[in-house]
């Protein structure tokens, strides 16, 4: 069905907001991938999402955890000095098993594109932040003092090497990931 279609049918029952929103909520409840959940100091997996079930922590994907908090400049404006080793740093204290995104998860990331974009969509629906919503990523592979390292786009692949400071204050977000055994 065509959107225009779905629209004419749509209004043709004049649904209130509230209903239109609880079918919202209704067709965003449920996950194609496991979800990392904490509430009340406690984390729990669901596929099935709802509004207040705590802070989303993640999503597993192929034994991979890809965690929801990201590095900001926010976060950046904070350190005198940004390069690899700070932001391995900064991914121990989102979990003690984080690394920043490597070549590994950013081909798993690539693959699930559109389920991760509807995923997104569905959490932002239930009051989640947006996650995972960049066209490229900065990827990390070894610890280092290196201020640059490789920047992936979803569509091109390798792009260069970007300054990890420059990439965050251009709006973009260093996510993290752990593998599961």
């Amino acid at each position: 069905m065509e959107k225009e279609e779905i629209f004419r049918v749509f209004n043709a029952c004049q649904p209130t907001v509230a209903q239109v929103r609880e079918y919202l909520e209704k067709i965003s409840g449920n996950s194609q991938f496991d979800l990392i959940f904490r509430k009340d100091g406690k984390e729990y997996f669901s596929k099935t999402i709802a509004a207040n079930m705590g802070e989303l922590v993640g999503i597993i994907v192929d034994k991979t955890i890809f965690y929801a908090q990201p590095m900001t400049y926010k976060d950046v404006k904070k350190l005198n000095k940004i390069n690899t080793r700070t932001v391995f740093e900064f991914a121990k204290s989102i979990h003690s098993l984080a690394i920043p995104m490597n070549m590994k998860a950013f081909k798993l990331l690539k693959n699930y594109q559109e389920d991760f974009y509807e995923l997104s969509q569905k959490l932002e629906v239930l009051g989640y932040p947006k996650i995972y919503r960049q066209q490229s990523y900065l990827l990390f592979e070894n610890v280092s003092d290196a201020e640059m390292t490789s920047i992936y786009s979803l569509v091109h692949g390798f792009v260069g090497n970007c300054s990890i400071e420059f990439h965050l204050r251009m709006s973009g977000n260093i996510y993290f990931c752990a593998s599961i055994q």
